[in-house]
């Protein structure tokens, strides 16, 4: 028996004014975007299509809670939230989606007084984060040392329009980290306790148009055909994962980030094939085909997978194993060897 649900309405390779026409916006709408985009003059092209009576620009990559908290109190009433834009962007937007206070609570985060949200309608631009389909928020709280993840059924996007323009002004490594965050999401949703026929359907898919496209793109990051697969393979990790969850990559990526600034998608994802090898019977015959062809697609890429490359020592390896968070719990995977062979690698 398995079960898989996901409500979100999904417009592939549409055209901005052609999504936001078909739309038909009706009421006020809060425009959450990112501030590359802004600046491209994003916010017209929305304003010919609907009417904005605030725009927020200035979500910051990783979106911490306090910054989110006071932004919300700022919002002015508004009947629809249309999000553009990245991860931090689309996080940002379900977070002020909701109707009530947002607050950290016995180590996780609450919403006092909740009393339902308002619609989101989202246009990913970069094509890894996987938010647009998913009822997560990822929140930082860096002064407390935590990640959060807000999780609520009322969080998935009412509808999702994958506008591959929206992805072209994305420099290389921006590009190639988002795209390195889905694969990780497509691998990780296979060896996960939660997997089922249809999330494994979409992250084989998924890994596939990765490993093929994802070097031509590097070649040419202004290449529209590659743009697309791309955003198309993150669509297919993203319809994997939002059923399953993340997992171990992602569990050991999180303090990474927050104490050494590694970007997120290089930091859930260099760990692949070491966990790749320890993967259960059932996930390893379908997965370790790919192994030879993602070492290769890491060594193109110049990314290594040894964790001493990134200045990790053994102390801090080991703090990461003893306090992996509750992600970690959905890899089928060998934990133990793993902090070995990961350990062993550090200084």
């Amino acid at each position: 028996m398995f079960a898989y649900h996901n409500p979100v309405r999904i417009v592939f390779d549409s055209t901005l004014e052609s999504a936001l026409s078909s739309l038909a916006l009706k009421g006020e709408i809060l425009l959450v975007v990112s501030a590359s985009l802004a600046r491209q003059g994003i916010v017209e092209r929305v304003r010919a299509h609907a009417n904005i009576v605030q725009v927020i620009d200035s979500i910051a990559p990783n979106p911490e809670l306090s910054a989110l908290q006071a932004l919300k109190k700022s919002l002015k009433p508004h009947s629809a939230i249309c999000a553009i834009g990245g991860g931090s962007v689309m996080d940002s937007a379900k977070f002020l989606s909701l109707c009530g206070d947002v607050v950290a609570q016995n180590g996780a985060l609450a919403v006092q007084n909740h009393a339902g949200n308002v619609p989101i309608f989202a246009f990913p631009s970069t094509a890894g984060s996987g938010s647009e389909l998913t009822p997560w928020a990822t929140i930082w709280d860096k002064a407390h040392n935590r990640k959060y993840s807000l999780h609520h059924s009322c969080l998935f996007p009412c509808a999702t329009f994958y506008v591959p323009e929206l992805t072209l002004s994305l420099p290389l490594l921006p590009t190639l980290h988002s795209a390195l965050d889905s694969l990780s999401h497509a691998f990780e949703s296979v060896w996960n306790k939660n997997a089922n026929p249809i999330a494994t359907l979409h992250a084989l898919e998924s890994i596939r148009l990765t490993l093929d496209n994802l070097p031509k793109l590097a070649q040419n990051i202004h290449d529209m055909h590659c743009r697309t697969t791309q955003m198309r393979a993150s669509m297919h990790a993203a319809l994997a994962f939002c059923s399953t969850q993340t997992a171990l990559a992602h569990a050991i990526s999180y303090p990474l980030t927050m104490r050494l600034g590694l970007p997120h998608g290089l930091a859930c994802s260099f760990t692949l094939p070491l966990l790749l090898r320890h993967c259960e019977k059932e996930a390893q015959e379908l997965l370790a085909p790919f192994l030879s062809r993602l070492e290769q697609l890491f060594e193109i890429l110049h990314i290594s997978s040894d964790p001493s490359d990134y200045g990790i020592s053994k102390d801090f390896a080991e703090e990461i194993f003893q306090h992996l968070n509750a992600r970690a719990q959905n890899a089928q995977l060998d934990i133990d060897a793993i902090r070995q062979s990961f350990v062993s690698f550090c200084k």
